[in-house]
């Protein structure tokens, strides 16, 4: 029941929402801007109002694919639709397998099963924005703040808000982290400048 878990999540995951609320504003996030059918792009692309209703349905997705986890294996089956669900956005079988970056549905993920963390995870990602003008470095910041508040969690018993299981988060958090860290790798300028330095780039 938990492989099931893990499925339905994915499909929930994978559905191309983004591209289908921004054809209805007649903008194509896969040809314009930075080519990812997420949130930022379409504020690149669009504007606010875009930007806004991707990033509810993103969030959507992943907290109604924690609670159809959650129906079909328990507090197992919802982390592993989570984390199936993100896998979905970001390794999208119908963008054969280039997808999102997983941050907005990552959200909703923690919105169903770790509430507690969305304010610290937040706050360190608008700290590392203001000190490194990076969103890729934010980013790279909010995986590793997610996995230090697992572990603290798990051996300190802090409230999770939902799942009571410190294992259980340290699998969510190290789960979210290698799904969604490659992608936020790239983002970062450390790794743009060493791929314009590079002799393969020229």
């Amino acid at each position: 029941m938990i492989a099931l878990a893990a499925v339905i999540g994915y499909l929930v995951g994978s559905v191309p929402t983004a591209a289908y609320l921004a054809r209805l504003r007649g903008v194509d996030l896969r040809g314009e801007g930075s080519g990812n059918p997420g949130s930022a792009n379409a504020l690149r692309v669009s504007g606010p109002l875009l930007a806004a209703l991707v990033l509810i349905v993103e969030v959507g997705k992943g907290y109604g694919s924690v609670w159809i986890g959650a129906q079909v294996a328990d507090e197992t089956g919802a982390i592993a639709a989570g984390l199936g669900a993100v896998a979905g956005n970001v390794y999208n079988v119908w963008y054969r397998f280039r997808g999102g970056k997983g941050l907005g549905i990552s959200l909703g993920v923690l919105a169903g099963v770790w509430p507690s963390v969305i304010v610290p995870v937040l706050v360190v990602i608008l700290l590392a924005v203001l000190i490194s003008r990076s969103s890729g470095i934010a980013s790279l910041a909010a995986i590793a703040a997610m996995i230090v508040m697992a572990f603290l969690s798990s051996m300190l018993g802090w409230p999770t808000g939902g799942a009571e299981s410190g294992p259980q988060l340290m699998v969510l958090a190290v789960g979210i982290g290698l799904i969604i860290f490659w992608k936020h790798w790239l983002d970062a300028p450390f790794t743009a400048l060493a791929r314009r330095e590079s002799p393969e780039s020229g």
